[in-house]
C-alpha cells in the first residue's frame, strides 16, 4: 500500500481531536509560521451549521468532509492554512451540505498551505445531486470517496466567491492528484465567481458531470490542465483565464488549457457534455501541449475566445466529438487562435472552423499586458440568456475593466515576495517593470533623490491601521513613466474609495499664500518659491484609485496633489478614479497638464486655488450616476484664486481648452468660479448638474465682465448662474461660440464633441481642436489598459 493512501486512511481515525482549538503563539495571522493566539485548527469533519470567524486564520490538519446538511461559512479575509505534516489535508463538500465562502476584491478568502509548492495540500471538493453521465448515474469522488450525482440539477451546494486556492495537487497515489477546485455532480443553484487556482500540480478546475455555471475564474501555473471537464458537464461559463508562465520561469511544461471529455470511458454517454462557454482568455507555455483539446464525445459552445502559447491552440478528437462540430450541435465562433486546428479524425476541419459566419481567426500573434489584459473587437452577444453578461469582443479581460485586480496573485509573484515601500528615500530608486509593490504608511522622496516607476509597475496601499501616500518633496522628482497598455497603477487592497492617501509633490513654482511659501496639507512639507520653470519630474500613463483617505475632518487626500509644482513638469495621460476627494488638485504653481481623467471623485474633479496658472487641454471629469455609486459627486471643476485672500498675487489665471464635464448630481455645480480666480476656459461642454456654470466674487465676475477672463466656445445643459449679477448670462451667451441649454449624447460615456472652437496651436502647448469637447469620435485617446470606467 501506498504511504500517500495509508494518508488518506489515517485521517478517518483522527475522530477524537476538536474541531477548533486555540493556541497560543503572539504572531499576526496569515503568515503560516504560528500567530497561534489568533488562529484555530481545522481537524474534523462537520455536521452542524459552522461560521469561522472573519479575518481569522486557521489551520487544516487532514480531510474534513462537511455533511448531514451542513453549512461551513467562511467570511470575507479568512485564511485556511494546510498543515506541512505527515497527514493529507483537503476539504470536501458532502451531498446536501453547503459552503458559503463570500470573501470581496478587497478581502478575499485564501486557502493555502505552509509549504509553498505545487502538490502541498489537497483543496476542496464539492459534491452535488446534479446529474453525472457515469455509469448508474452516481459516482465515488477521487478524493475522499463521497457520492455524487443524481436527477437535480439545481440543486444548491452553495456559494464560492473571492476565494484563491493555492498549491494543491497532492499526489494520493499514480492516478489521483487533488485539483485545486473540483465540482462532482454539483447544480446550477450553486454560485461561482471571482475565483483563482494558483499553482497546483494538476488541475486548476475540474467538473464531473453536473450543471454549475461559473464566472471570473483564473487558473495560474497549474501544472496540468487550467480547466477539465469529463462525465457531461452542461453548464455555462463566462470570463475565464488559464495563464501558464513561461516554462523557463516555472521549470515545466503544463498541460492543457482546456481538457474536455464527455466520458472517457464511454464517448456517447448520456446526458452528453455540452457547456456553453465565452469570453476566455487561454495564455499557454508549451509548444508540444494542446490549448483547447475537445475529445471523448464531448460537445461545446465556445464563443469569444482568444488562445495563444500551445502548439496546437485547438484540437478536435474522436468521431463523436467532430460529427457535433459539423452538425452544429456544437458551436466554435469568435474565436482567435495563435496556431492553426488540428482535427484528428479529420472529419472537422481548419476551412471548417474559419468558414464565414463563424468569425475564426487562425495563426494570429496576440499581445497582452500585464499577462493577460486585453481583448479583440468583435463577438457574439449572448446577453438574451441572463447569466451571460453582455460583453461583444474576444478574450476575458478587457482593459477597461481588470476585474482580477485586488484578489489574485499574478504568476510567480507569492505575497511574501512583494517589496514594501515605506519611510523615505534619500537616493534614486527604480521600480521595476511589471512588478507588484505594497505601500505601508508615508513613503517620501527627499534630498533630490528621483523615484523612477517603469511602465507595469503596480502600487498597492496596505489596509491595516497606517496611512498610505507618496510624497515628493522640492528638489526631488518622480519618473513614473507608463505606457496606454502598460499603465502605472496605484491602487489599494481596500477597493473603496477614501482607502489610501494618493500622491502628493511639491515644488520650488509661486503660491499667493502669505509668505509665499506653504506647507502641504498631507506629510507637512515645504513648497513655493520663484521658479515657475521647476521641474518634479513626470507622470505619464498613471492611474490612481480608491485615494481620500481623511486625515481628519478638514485634510482628504486627493488623487494627484501638486503643490507649486513648475511647467518643467510633464503631466499627461493621468487617472483619478473613484478618490473620495477631489482627483487632482492644484495649489498654486504653474504645472501644464494634457490627456487627464477624473472619474466618479466624489468631491470635485478637479480643483484649484492659491494661484495657479498652468495650461490645460483635453479634460474629461466624468461623475457616475449617484444611483449606482451612492452618492452625489460635488463640482467637476471648482476654482479659486485665493480662498482668504481673493486678491492675492500672483493671480490665479490658468489657460483651460478642450474639456467634457459630465456631473451627477442635480443640486450641485459644475464649473464654479469664484474666491477671485480668473480663467480662459475654451470649447468646453458642460452638462449633468443643477448649476452647470457658476460665478462668484466680485474678483471673479469682473474680471469676466471686463475681458480679463475668458469664457469662449463654452457649451453647457442650463443657463449661468451669476452670484453677483456683475458677468450674467446674457454676456455668457453673446460671447464667442457659447451655446446655453443644450442637450448632450455621448457615446462610451463621453465620446462626442460639438463642432466650433477656439485653435490655441500658436502656442506649442496646445494641439489644434477646435471643437468643444476633449473626446473627439474615431479619435478616443482614453482607450486602452490606462483608463478604469
Amino acid at each position: 500500500m501506498r504511504t500517500s493512501n495509508w494518508k488518506f486512511m489515517t485521517m478517518a481515525l483522527a475522530a477524537s481531536m476538536t474541531l477548533f482549538t486555540a493556541c497560543t503563539d503572539n504572531n499576526e495571522p496569515g503568515n503560516g509560521d504560528g500567530g497561534e493566539d489568533n488562529k484555530y485548527e481545522l481537524t474534523k469533519d462537520i455536521e452542524s451549521d459552522t461560521e469561522l470567524e472573519a479575518g481569522k486564520t486557521y489551520t487544516l490538519s487532514g480531510g474534513i468532509h462537511v455533511k448531514n446538511g451542513a453549512t461551513l461559512k467562511i467570511p470575507a479575509g479568512v485564511t485556511i492554512i494546510a498543515k506541512h505534516d505527515d497527514v493529507v489535508d483537503y476539504i470536501l463538500i458532502e451531498q446536501g451540505a453547503k459552503i458559503d465562502a463570500q470573501g470581496t476584491a478587497s478581502n478575499p478568502i485564501v486557502m493555502t498551505s505552509e509549504k509553498k509548492e505545487p502538490g502541498a495540500w489537497g483543496g476542496i471538493h464539492i459534491c452535488g445531486y446534479a446529474h453525472t453521465n457515469a455509469e448508474g448515474g452516481t459516482g465515488s469522488s477521487e478524493i475522499g470517496g463521497a457520492p455524487y450525482g443524481g436527477n437535480n440539477d439545481a440543486d444548491n451546494s452553495g456559494t464560492l466567491r473571492y476565494v484563491r486556492v493555492e498549491y494543491t495537487g497532492f499526489a494520493f497515489d499514480e492516478e489521483h492528484e487533488a485539483n485545486g477546485i473540483t465540482f462532482y455532480g454539483v447544480g446550477n443553484g450553486t454560485t461561482v465567481e471571482y475565483c483563482q487556482a494558483y499553482m497546483g500540480s494538476d488541475d486548476g478546475f475540474e467538473w464531473f458531470g453536473g450543471s454549475v455555471n461559473v464566472k471570473y475564474l483564473v487558473s495560474t501555473d497549474c501544472s496540468d490542465d487550467s480547466f477539465d471537464w469529463t462525465e457531461g458537464w452542461n453548464g455555462k461559463a463566462q470570463f475565464l483565464v488559464a495563464y501558464q508562465s513561461p516554462k523557463d520561469e516555472l521549470g515545466y511544461d503544463c498541460d492543457c488549457l482546456m481538457e474536455c471529455d464527455n466520458n472517457g470511458k464511454s464517448f456517447g454517454a448520456t446526458p452528453v457534455a455540452c457547456p456553453t462557454l465565452a469570453n476566455l482568455t487561454l495564455i499557454g507555455n508549451g509548444e508540444s501541449k494542446q490549448g483547447i483539446r475537445l475529445r471523448a464525445g464531448t460537445k461545446a459552445k465556445i464563443y469569444n475566445a482568444i488562445v495563444k502559447g500551445k502548439g496546437q491552440c485547438l484540437t478536435t478528437e474522436t468521431t463523436e466529438t467532430e460529427n457535433a462540430l459539423m452538425d452544429g450541435s456544437s458551436e466554435l465562433q469568435y474565436i482567435t487562435l495563435a496556431t492553426d486546428i488540428s482535427c484528428k479524425e479529420g472529419i472537422y476541419s481548419s476551412n471548417e472552423f474559419t468558414k464565414d459566419g463563424n468569425h475564426n481567426i487562425i495563426n494570429y500573434s496576440v499581445m497582452f499586458t500585464n499577462g493577460y489584459v486585453g481583448t479583440i473587437e468583435g463577438g457574439k452577444n449572448l446577453s438574451d440568456d441572463s447569466f451571460f453578461t453582455q460583453a461583444a469582443y474576444q478574450g476575458a479581460v478587457p482593459a477597461s475593466n481588470d476585474w482580477t485586480q485586488g484578489w489574485t496573485l499574478k504568476s510567480g509573484i507569492a505575497e511574501e515576495t512583494i517589496e514594501e515601500l515605506k519611510g523615505e528615500i534619500t537616493t534614486s530608486k527604480t521600480l521595476t517593470e511589471g512588478k507588484t509593490y505594497y505601500l505601508t504608511g508615508e513613503y517620501k522622496v527627499k534630498n533630490g533623490a528621483t523615484l523612477k516607476i517603469e511602465p507595469g509597475v503596480t502600487i498597492i496601499a496596505k489596509h491595516d491601521d497606517i496611512v498610505d501616500y507618496i510624497l515628493v518633496e522640492q528638489g526631488s522628482k518622480i519618473d513614473a513613466q507608463g505606457t496606454a497598455e502598460n499603465p502605472i497603477v496605484m491602487t489599494s487592497e481596500k477597493k473603496e474609495a477614501g482607502a489610501w492617501g494618493g500622491i502628493h509633490i511639491c515644488g520650488y513654482a509661486h503660491t499667493n499664500v502669505a509668505g509665499g511659501t506653504g506647507s502641504s496639507e498631507i506629510g507637512g512639507a515645504i513648497y513655493g518659491g520663484n521658479n515657475d520653470a521647476d521641474n518634479s519630474g513626470t507622470l505619464r500613463y498613471v492611474r490612481i484609485e480608491y485615494s481620500g483617505y481623511a486625515f481628519d475632518e478638514e485634510h482628504e487626500a486627493n488623487g494627484f496633489t501638486f503643490y507649486g509644482v513648475g511647467n518643467g513638469t510633464t503631466v499627461e495621460y493621468c487617472q483619478a478614479y473613484q478618490g473620495s476627494d477631489d482627483g487632482f488638485e492644484f495649489f498654486g504653481g504653474s504645472v501644464n497638464i494634457k490627456y487627464c481623467v477624473s472619474t466618479s471623485c466624489s468631491d470635485d474633479s478637479f480643483d484649484w486655488t492659491e494661484g495657479w496658472n498652468g495650461k490645460a487641454q483635453f479634460l474629461v471629469a466624468y461623475q457616475e450616476a449617484a444611483e449606482t455609486l451612492g452618492y452625489d459627486c460635488d463640482c467637476l471643476l471648482e476654482c479659486d484664486n485665493n480662498g482668504t485672500n481673493f486678491a492675492a498675487t500672483p493671480i490665479a489665471h490658468p489657460i483651460l481648452a478642450n474639456l467634457t464635464l459630465i456631473g451627477n448630481g442635480g443640486s450641485k455645480q459644475g464649473v464654479r468660479l469664484r474666491a477671485g480666480t480668473q480663467v480662459e476656459l475654451y470649447n468646453t461642454l458642460i452638462t449633468g448638474k443643477g448649476q452647470p456654470l457658476t460665478v462668484e466674487t466680485t474678483e471673479t465676475e469682473t474680471a469676466l465682465k471686463e475681458g480679463v477672463s475668458k469664457l469662449e466656445y463654452v457649451a453647457i445643459s442650463k443657463t449661468l448662474s451669476s452670484k453677483e449679477g456683475i458677468y450674467t448670462n446674457d454676456m455668457f451667451a453673446a460671447a464667442t461660440g457659447n451655446l446655453t441649454a443644450q442637450n448632450f449624447t455621448w457615446e462610451n460615456l463621453y465620446e462626442g464633441t460639438i463642432d466650433g472652437g477656439k485653435d490655441l496651436s500658436a502656442d506649442s502647448f496646445f494641439t489644434k481642436a477646435e471643437y468643444k469637447g476633449a473626446v473627439k469620435t474615431g479619435d478616443n485617446w482614453t482607450s486602452g489598459n490606462w483608463i478604469k470606467q
